[in-house]
């Protein structure tokens, strides 16, 4: 809900992609780097990329109107 505001998003923006799997976040993230997520225990976090374990600890998902990297450790 954008309660009546215009949200301008590009085509090609990752905010359009399904999402594959909804994270519960368990622990508190503060964003370290500017293509991750912040999130507070209780958000739900949408996936839309979730590698495997063995290469990386990271997925990617939506929280809100944002798109970023989170770790699976807080969700």
């Amino acid at each position: 809900d954008n309660k009546g505001n215009h949200l301008l998003v590009h085509e090609e923006s990752s905010i359009n992609v399904p999402a594959i799997a909804a994270a519960h976040v368990i622990k508190r993230y503060i964003a370290q780097a500017a293509d991750e997520l912040s999130f507070e225990v209780g958000d739900i976090v949408s996936v839309i990329d979730m590698p495997p374990k063995e290469l990386t600890s990271w997925w990617r998902g939506k929280h809100g109107f944002q798109v970023g990297t989170s770790t699976a450790t807080a969700v």
